[in-house]
Formats: C-alpha cells, structure tokens, sequence
C-alpha cells in the first residue's frame, strides 16, 4: 500500500516519481520533481531555503538561483504560476488544495463456506482452534519472503532508482576504421530513442563522446555527467549483417545489471534500435506511454544506401565546421534520393541548410532558406511527430520569418516530443531571451546544461542570457566558468568583455576584446568601436569603426554591427539608415533588437518603435 497526492487535476506519486495530468504524464527532470513533492507535502506551509537545499540538493552545493529555476519549472508544469507563492528571502509555499489519497494492491478475491462463520458473522471454534498452526505457517512465510526481498530485491530497488542515464560511445568491433562513422551514428540513434522516453533523462550526444577511449571509471563518468547508469556496448558489422552488444551498468557502484546481444539484416536497423531502447527501458522500470511504445515500435524497413549515406552526412556535419557540413549535404542528398520518405534525413538536410546560413556563416540565407524550409516540410509531411524537424522549423520561423507566436508553438511542439534535446532547450532559451523573458530563458538553459553538462555550447550561452538580462557579475563568472572547462574556446572572451563593460571596466573589457581578435576580426572591430565610444574615448572608437568598414569590403559584417557603432558615436540618422539596410536585407541579427545594448541610445526615437513593429516585437 502506498499514497499519492492530488490538486486540481494532477495527481503525484512520490514512490513512482509520476506526475499525471487528467491520464497523461508530466515529463519533470528529478530535481524538479523533489522540489513539487517537498512543496505539495509541506502545502500551506512555508518551505525555507535552507530545506530546498537540505533535502532535495543534498548531494550537491548550488546557489539559490538553482531553486528558483526549479520553482520555475515547477509553475511551468502545472500551469499555474499563482499555485506556488514566492516569500521574498524566506522561501515558497504550494497554496492548492491538496488530498492524500491511498494507493492499494489488488487484493485476492477469499470466499468462505458456510461452516466458516456463525449466522452471527462471529468466528465459529474450529477458526480458534486453526490459529495453533496459522502462526508457524505465518512465521515461515515471512521469513522466506524476508529472504526473497533480501536477495532479489535489492536489484529490482537499485532498477527501479534510475531516472537518468548516458549512452557511451559504442565500440567498433568490425576490424574497419572506415565503419567509424556508422559505428558513431549507431550510438546517436541508440540515444536518440530512449531520449523520447520523457521519464528518463538521456545525457545528449555531445557530452558522452569526450569519453570516446577513455579510461575513465564509472563513478567518475557517473560523477561528470550526474547521470544513475550508463549504457556501453559494441557494434559489428559484417556485410549487411549487424550484431550489437549493450550492456547496462550501475554506474554509480560500477555494477553490472543486465546485457543482451542483438543481430539484424541491415534493412531491420532501426527495429532493431527501438528493441534495444525498449529492453532498457524494461530494466530500470522506466513506465513507456503507449505513444512511446508506438514510436519504438512501428519502424518501416530501412534502405540500405539511404540508411549508410545518412549516418555519413550526419557524421560529416557533426564535425561542425563549413566544409564538412557542404560534404554532409551532397550525402543528406544522396539518402533522400535513395529514399524519399526517410523523414529524418529531410531533418537533417535542413538543419545543414540553415547551420550554413546562421552559425557556420557560410552562405546567404536568403539562399539556402528556401532549401531549408522545402525540406523541413518534406520531413514534416512524413512525420509530423519528429521532434528535430519542429526544432528547425522554430529556428527558421523566429530568425528568418519574424514569426515569434509561431516559433515558439514550434519549439514547444519539440520539447513535448523530446523533452531530453538539449539543443531544443538551448535554441528555445534563446527565443525567451530575445524575447526579454529572462527568467525562463536562465531555466530552460540550465535544462539545456542539465542534459548536456560537458558541452560548451549551452554553458557559454548561458554568459549571453545573463549578458542581455544586463547581470555583469554573473556574464562574466559565467565565461570565466567556460573558460576553465576548456581555455582554448576563444568565443568566451567576446562575452567575458560584454560583461566587464557592463561593470564599466574598459580595460578590463578592451584585455578581452584583444584574446578574440585573431579568431573573431569583425567582432573585435566591432567591439572596440563600442567599448571606446561608451567610455568617452571617442579618437579610438573612430578608429576602429574606420578598420571595421575596411575589413567589410571583403568580408560579411552585418549591417547592425555598424547601426551599433554609430548609435554609440551618436550618430543616429546613420545608425537607423544600416537598421534599414538590416531590415531589407533580412538580416538575421535583427530580432536582438530589444536585447541589444549598443541599440539603447535609440529606444527612445520613434523611428525605433517603427522598426520593432516591422520586425514584429
């Protein structure tokens, strides 16, 4: 027998950890889901801080601001931001109404004779006299279930407390370099399906290769990833014959608990996968939603030459520079041309198209767009449930399209599908922070770092969320944080200067600017004119906008580059004529509009309020 807690239309389960809304589960990360069970046991009772951090972050030191988010995530999952009361520097009280209710096992159905009771429902002599053996009887069944408990239990408890896991590179037993690639692309898919089990936490692709070969134990991989168990195995391919070997793994008493070994016809691939998923799922008592199971299950036959040329592109782009991701696409290309309905290879063509013309810089977007959005709509049109295809098609729409109600359906419908994307979290981060929704933007980032935590990515974005939200000290503690995780990621330095000019140390700002400027040219040019105009040394700031200007005649710097530079010299009519060359040229920069500092000396014009209405703000 056990007990749940019902408000409004949830129901918890603390020993289940479900949280269920009229039928359907709400997918909750555990440190969230220890937070709503201290609040809901405690409701109409003010929890301090000093509680939270007691008994739900015991194991970990964070700063109170990890509590917040969790708060936060904790209104977003209810839907009621009103349910859960803020008490300034004391804590947070759950205001709903809340019903212990008990949860029973079903009970075994006993009928007695009529020789068992008196007509009286009293108990008759022979029930009196049969206690004389009941009790032995009784003894020795509690006793041998004592033992099973003792014995088996003990492994079913240690399946049942996993709720997060890391799927490690997956070994290439073939004896063939050359196979690396799909060896590489089995693992992603491995992590791709279980991430779609929305009770388990799945550490993303990024994180788990660092540990590619190496010799690392368990625990510490456990530690570094803060995941329960970690998933290893091995892949042989032989003709079109595959035969993987996984094995799951206790990774925080570096204990075994189960391994299988699997072997398909290469058109059975991704059947094969979703038995793998599956079969996890099974051992650590992970609950499967019946769409889950559908998704796991229902997989169409794979094409051979499709199927190889897919997880050659995806490899290629991986490697995230502009030249492998040209290559990725003439074989995404190949795989739709072998195989017109891989809905997932139109995913991925479109994320290379847009990654061309935003992040790798290496075409125009009013180009490769329109390759991007043809090809989202292929994915969509065949699988309207790929949660990749929503991620890229909420990109398109916020940065190219203007279309902020639509992006953000399309980030949501994403994160719905697969709550374990990290690059869903991070992207959606970004919109919330453009959006000046800070608060949300700083939560969903942390999940974004929660899933993905040895990534660069979503820590150093998370220095700009805080550089936008105008929070110098934590910009900068954030990229001095991302460049101790990796010195050589010279990126940081251009946020560790936003920051540093937002305390209003020059040169403090300008040391930084000077570390990114044989990476980042524009943005050092860019940066110096700005640093030097604000702190009033107005020579140096003319200087560098003069070498700005050069460098953009053989080079793309974005027309809000110089809007910035001039808005700041206080040259206003020549910033709004490069705001409207952004504007007619669909600069993508443009949606930073209302984040932008080196904009604010503009806000106040109405042709500004002109510009946002345009843009769509």
């Amino acid at each position: 027998m056990g007990h749940a807690y019902e408000f409004g239309e949830f129901q918890l389960d603390p020993a289940e950890r479900t949280l269920v809304r009229q039928g359907k589960p709400v997918p909750l990360t555990p440190k969230v889901f220890d937070t709503l069970v201290l609040l809901v046991e405690n409701a109409g009772r003010l929890v301090s801080k000093a509680e939270f951090m007691k008994q739900v972050w015991a194991d970990a030191f964070v700063e109170e601001a990890t509590l917040a988010q969790s708060i936060s995530q904790v209104r977003k999952a209810l839907g009621e931001p009103d349910v859960v009361e803020t008490v300034p520097k004391k804590g947070y009280r759950f205001l709903g109404q809340v019903t212990t209710v008990e949860i029973t096992q079903p009970v075994p159905n006993v009928s007695y004779s009529s020789a068992s009771a008196a007509p009286s429902g009293r108990p008759v002599r022979p029930l009196t006299r049969a206690r004389h053996w009941i009790w032995p009887i009784a003894v020795a069944v509690f006793l041998t279930a004592s033992a099973f408990i003792y014995f088996y239990g003990r492994t079913a408890t240690t399946h049942s407390s996993i709720r997060s896991l890391a799927v490690l590179p997956l070994q290439n037993l073939s004896g063939d370099p050359s196979q690396e690639y799909f060896v590489d692309g089995m693992t992603d898919e491995l992590i791709t399906d279980l991430a779609q089990i929305h009770s388990l936490r799945v550490i993303s692709r990024t994180s788990v290769t660092q540990f590619k070969h190496a010799q690392k134990s368990l625990p510490e991989i456990a530690a570094q990833l803060n995941v329960d168990a970690v998933v290893e195995g091995s892949v042989v391919r032989t003709g079109d014959r595959i035969r993987i070997t996984a094995q799951l793994l206790d990774a925080r008493r570096d204990q075994h608990l189960w391994a299988a070994s699997y072997e398909r016809e290469i058109t059975d691939v991704l059947e094969l996968q979703g038995q793998v998923a599956r079969n996890i799922a099974d051992q650590i008592n992970i609950k499967i939603t019946p769409q889950e199971g559908a998704t796991l299950t229902s997989r169409r036959p794979t094409n051979p030459a499709a199927y190889d040329a897919l997880l050659t592109g995806k490899y290629l782009f991986n490697r995230r520079n502009a030249a492998d991701t040209e290559k990725a696409i003439g074989y995404l290309q190949q795989s739709v041309e072998s195989d017109s309905n891989n809905a997932e290879a139109w995913a991925a063509l479109a994320y290379c198209y847009t990654s061309l013309g935003s992040d790798l810089a290496a075409a125009d977007p009013a180009k490769v767009i329109p390759r991007a959005r043809a090809a989202i709509a292929k994915a969509l049109e065949l699988n309207p449930n790929l949660a990749e295809a929503h991620t890229t098609l909420a990109w398109i729409k916020l940065w190219y399209d203007w279309d902020w109600n639509g992006s953000e359906q399309e980030f949501r419908r994403s994160l719905e599908l697969n709550p374990n994307d990290s690059v869903a979290h991070r992207e959606y981060s970004h919109y919330l922070q453009l959006r000046k929704r800070f608060d949300e933007a700083i939560s969903e980032n942390m999940l974004a770092i929660e899933l993905a935590p040895l990534d660069i990515l979503p820590s150093i974005h998370l220095a700009w969320v805080y550089a936008d939200a105008r929070d110098a000290e934590k910009a900068v503690a954030q990229s001095q944080h991302v460049l101790e995780m990796d010195p050589s990621f010279v990126g940081a330095y251009l946020l560790l200067a936003r920051g540093r000019e937002l305390q209003g140390k020059w040169k403090d700002a300008i040391a930084a600017l000077e570390m990114a400027k044989a990476s980042y040219p524009h943005a050092y040019l860019a940066g110096m004119a700005y640093v030097n105009a604000v702190s009033g040394n107005k020579m140096e700031a003319q200087l560098a906008l003069s070498r700005l200007k050069e460098f953009s005649r053989h080079n793309y710097v974005s027309p809000i580059d110089f809007a910035v530079c001039y808005a700041t010299v206080g040259n206003r009519d020549r910033a709004f004529e490069y705001l409207d060359q952004a504007y007619r040229q669909h600069d993508t920069w443009i949606v930073t509009l209302a984040v932008n500092s080196g904009l604010d000396n503009l806000r106040s014009d109405p042709r500004f309020h002109e510009l946002e209405q345009r843009v769509g703000f």
